[in-house]
């Protein structure tokens, strides 16, 4: 399985549930609720000091780190997705955004490594 199938797995399991959230923590967690039913996941798996991404899901031998937004800048979660992508244990990412505009427009590749930005929808 390559990188880019493997966060097409994740993101296509993620988009089969509806989530109830008010804030990033609650999206984080009903995202965390559904995760180990088709995964083997990790919460905030350390990549190096600074970097700590929200899931780390394995799939068949493909790590996919996982991002949650749901407000930010995208230039600042561009730059936070940037270096997710430059750790070798990292073969691809999925953001996780409560806006549409904030998944909108995110690149597919960032330094080689396949990217998804998926929304999952409004909040309550």
């Amino acid at each position: 399985m390559t990188g880019a199938e493997a966060a097409q797995a994740v993101a296509d399991h993620l988009c089969g549930f509806k989530y109830q959230w008010t804030t990033e923590v609650e999206l984080q967690q009903a995202i965390w609720d559904v995760l180990p039913d088709a995964f083997q996941a990790d919460r905030e798996r350390a990549l190096s000091q600074r970097d700590r991404p929200d899931f780390i899901v394995d799939v068949d031998g493909c790590s996919v780190a996982i991002e949650v937004k749901v407000a930010g800048a995208r230039n600042a979660v561009l730059r936070q997705l940037g270096r997710y992508a430059e750790h070798d244990q990292v073969d691809a990412i999925v953001l996780a955004s409560g806006r549409r505009v904030l998944a909108a427009g995110i690149p597919e590749i960032i330094h080689a490594k396949p990217v998804l930005a998926i929304h999952l929808g409004g909040r309550l």
